[in-house]
């Protein structure tokens, strides 16, 4: 599905998005024989010639899977942050598979039974993670990498719902989700004062971003606008690229288990939530790829993005298991959304 890391000569002025991160599920270790039994209903009487425990993620167990008589590699991956993801990927790819760039899935088991927890299992992808490409790509191969980005992203938007709302099985709404004015502000004081994100934030922070959020508000309006598939975690290590003649393509789009019906601008932000660090030539050209591809960026869009994605910030904070890297750099992005408001442009 992805390929392994490799090492390349980085340079240091670019950013390594979620570096140092530690994972918040352990990954399971699995020798051949459970691996060829999990494949077993996939692909009967195979043998397992290698497999390799993939670095990318921080919650669920992915392993590069050669077998025996095949070609190609599989991904054997292993719900183990929740186990009703697996149900949810499911459904998405039956939903949008013919349409999205996405790892065929050749065999799932969303029920756990009888190996006691959900899996898949998905054709291997050959590409280029994103972030590798920020990291030491070139401006014109970073642009059109971005131009692409824009562009599948936008096309989310043909899978709409009636309603904004985390999935259940069948991609029914299971749990409806308030206008943004009001889930927004709500979630990130819950995140605040019931999780650890205010301890961690310290107080004067923590009023700052208070304040933020209450005189900007009325901006999310604009976010309410469509209800549609949104990835929930659209960013650039699980986005693989591939090169196409002289430009850049989506190979994939990676891991929906965070997906839900909601506003496409928390996609657009978790896309761009380094724009600051970017090269400027990544964000004008994810506009222009979105836009051209029917993409709707509204006034402000860059302010609304930025409070839009004080969920997912005050989310990584809240929890329990956060440690110090994590913290830091998140903690980093909060002060620089309060710190940096007055600045933000108005549009591309």
């Amino acid at each position: 599905m992805t390929p392994s890391d490799q090492p390349d000569q980085l340079d240091p002025t670019r950013p390594r998005m979620q570096e140092g991160w530690e994972r918040r599920h352990a990954a399971l270790a699995l020798d051949a024989a459970p691996i060829a039994a999990l494949l077993q209903p996939a692909f009967p009487d195979r043998a397992v010639l290698s497999a390799e425990l993939l670095s990318g993620g921080l919650a669920n167990t992915n392993y590069k899977v050669t077998l025996a008589g095949l070609h190609e590699p599989v991904v054997l991956r292993l719900f183990t942050r929740d186990p009703a993801a697996c149900q949810t990927e499911l459904d998405i790819y039956q939903l949008t598979g013919a349409h999205v760039p996405m790892p065929a899935i050749l065999y799932a088991d969303p029920t756990g039974e009888p190996h006691s927890r959900p899996y898949l299992v998905a054709r291997w992808i050959d590409g280029t993670k994103l972030d590798a490409l920020l990291a030491h790509g070139d401006e014109a191969a970073i642009a059109s990498a971005a131009h692409t980005v824009g562009a599948t992203l936008a096309g989310l938007a043909a899978f709409p719902f009636a309603r904004a709302g985390f999935f259940g099985p069948g991609l029914t709404i299971a749990q409806p989700l308030a206008p943004s004015t009001e889930s927004v502000p709500a979630y990130v004081d819950e995140a605040l004062f019931t999780g650890a994100a205010s301890a961690r934030l310290g107080p004067e922070l923590t009023q700052a971003l208070q304040r933020l959020l209450r005189e900007n508000a009325a901006l999310l309006a604009a976010a309410d606008t469509q209800t549609v598939l949104v990835h929930g975690d659209y960013k650039a290590q699980n986005l693989l690229v591939c090169q196409a003649g002289a430009g850049w393509n989506i190979a994939a789009v990676l891991d929906w288990e965070f997906a839900f019906a909601g506003s496409p601008l928390f996609d657009v932000a978790i896309c761009l939530r380094y724009a600051d660090t970017l090269p400027p030539a990544f964000v004008s050209a994810f506009a222009t790829g979105y836009r051209a591809h029917g993409g709707i960026l509204p006034t402000d869009w860059r302010r609304i993005i930025r409070l839009l994605d004080l969920v997912n910030l005050c989310g990584f904070l809240a929890a329990p298991d956060a440690r110090g890297p994590m913290i830091a750099e998140v903690t980093s992005l909060v002060r620089a959304t309060v710190a940096g408001w007055q600045t933000v442009p108005r549009d591309v």
